[in-house]
């Protein structure tokens, strides 16, 4: 029986990009955004990874229709909107997994893998029981050759006791999703579905122990940059039979290209939510600097797109004339201005740009 035994080493790149990773997590953890913003980048991150992760593995449908495969405004029945809902659902079922568990089991892989196929959930599942080599669609040159189907089993069931193994406990998530995602594809156990699924299990690992970020970062879509890169990277020139050096690869190479896409993953996200914070921050203030007087004003203008001084007379059940002094005082403070300059009698007043923007 065929066993791997694959080799990495720490490198100044990798210690870097961990560091990088681990500050990221920090600003976001601690940095904290709107509710309703929190959920529109959270829907707007499972849509790119559907989206991408199909991509990847040449599904042709954009982003936008992804989203209303997703949102079950598109029920066709066509290849390419099954593969993306069968991605969806793996991912909402790993997504529920990860927050009880944390470990990878070989039913855990067979029911993601089912969902990724199409399968229902529990259905009976199987490793591939034949050789699945992979061309190149172009050349139909050999890109790799896999494992025999008499060693997946055991190939597997190494992959599962060496990510739980107590020695690999020191090791940051971040590398043993990496492994994960190296070892799982290289094993390439399944017909169908291979590429989809390691991925999947990768940021199922970083999800259940910690490194979701919210739920925010989409590395495939990284990978789909430059594709050649993501593939150039998991092959590093080796042989393309499985036998003859992949299974005793050193995979430094291909960790420091994934945690590389992390870092730079996690540093984007790091630095949206830093200014989706600042910015919220200035909003608040500038509400918070408005008197009980300037908070119904600003409420009326929103709802009515204007205001007049007998508006203000009648709410506050003042004179005229207090009401024009008011409006006076506001003008020169920038809170209001004219809607129409050329106006004498019965002005119409509105919020200034400054407010407009900040009170919505």
């Amino acid at each position: 029986m065929e066993k791997m035994n694959i080799k990495w080493n720490y490198t100044n790149k990798i210690v870097n990009d961990l560091l990088k990773i681990n500050r990221a997590r920090e600003i976001v953890d601690l940095l904290e955004i709107p509710v309703s913003v929190e959920e529109e980048i959270k829907k707007e991150t499972i849509a790119k990874r559907v989206h991408y992760s199909t991509k990847i593995e040449g599904n042709s449908l954009d982003l936008n229709t992804v989203k209303k495969i997703i949102e079950n405004t598109n029920n066709s029945h066509e290849r390419n909107v099954l593969e993306v809902r069968n991605y969806y659902n793996a991912l909402m079922y790993l997504n529920k997994e990860a927050d009880t568990n944390n470990s990878i089991t070989e039913d855990l892989i067979f029911k993601v893998h089912n969902l990724v196929i199409g399968k229902n959930l529990n259905a009976k599942a199987t490793y591939r029981d034949g050789q699945n080599i992979v061309e190149d669609s172009l050349t139909k040159q050999i890109v790799y050759m896999p494992p025999e189907a008499k060693d997946i089993k055991v190939l597997i069931n190494q992959m599962i006791k060496e990510f739980d193994n107590k020695t690999s406990k020191d090791i940051p998530i971040p590398i043993k999703a990496g492994i994960i995602e190296y070892e799982f594809v290289t094993i390439h156990p399944f017909w169908d579905g291979n590429g989809r699924t390691s991925r999947l299990l990768a940021n199922y690992i970083l999800k259940a122990y910690g490194y979701d970020l919210k739920e925010f970062y989409v590395m495939e879509e990284f990978y789909d940059k430059n594709i050649n890169d993501y593939y150039n990277s998991l092959q590093m020139g080796l042989h393309h039979n499985f036998y003859f050096g992949r299974k005793d690869a050193d995979i430094t190479e291909w960790l420091e290209y994934f945690i590389s896409t992390m870092a730079n993953t996690f540093e984007a996200v790091g630095n949206r939510v830093k200014e989706i914070y600042l910015n919220s921050k200035e909003e608040a203030n500038i509400l918070d600097t408005l008197d009980k007087r300037e908070r119904w004003i600003a409420n009326y203008i929103l709802n009515n797109g204007k205001i007049k001084a007998k508006d203000i007379a009648s709410h506050f059940k003042i004179s005229l004339n207090t009401a024009n002094n008011w409006i006076k005082e506001w003008l020169e403070n920038g809170f209001l201005v004219r809607e129409n300059d050329k106006q004498i009698r019965n002005v119409d007043y509105i919020l200034t740009k400054k407010y407009q923007e900040k009170i919505k």
